[in-house]
């Protein structure tokens, strides 16, 4: 009973009336959705099937993308990982952010062992379990007030 009285209490004390910076991570959301889907678009558009078949790296062949589209694609990722960072340190969205943080160097990981061949599976799973993650946030924030157990458990 002291631990769920603990957890309401930090999450009265974090503002859970909406105005502060972790109800903007919140609503952040389905910008960042967006961003997660727009790199994976772009993933499969410059290491294509054509890519993998001939074997050659996407930087170093004659269809590599343009020097802006490259600084486009590094935005984005700086933007999901400061992302994910932040949201670690929200109590509504703190599991998640850490479960995106861990999907995210796990499938860092898998590609850098499994080479090109796999790249597009793994950043398509991966692309899924964020976005699967991200609207699991939005329903506990929006449908069940922030709570991740039934409202039975915090009285």
């Amino acid at each position: 009973m002291h631990r769920q009285k603990l957890f309401q209490q930090a999450f009265d004390e974090q503002g859970a009336n909406g105005d502060d910076f972790g109800m903007l991570l919140i609503y952040l959301v389905p910008f960042i959705m967006l961003i997660d889907i727009a790199q994976l678009l772009v993933a499969e558009r410059f290491i294509g099937m054509k890519q993998i078949r001939s074997g050659q790296h996407p930087l170093e062949s004659d269809r590599r993308p343009p020097n802006w589209a490259i600084a486009i694609w590094i935005t984005g990722l700086c933007i999901l990982w400061l992302y994910m960072i932040l949201l670690v340190f929200d109590p509504r969205g703190a599991l998640q952010g850490g479960l995106m943080f861990f999907v995210s160097l796990s499938g860092f990981a898998l590609r850098r062992m499994a080479g090109l061949k796999w790249a597009l599976v793994l950043m398509t799973i991966e692309t899924a379990i964020r976005l699967g993650l991200l609207a699991n946030m939005l329903m506990v924030v929006f449908f069940f007030d922030g709570r991740l157990l039934p409202a039975s458990y915090y009285q």
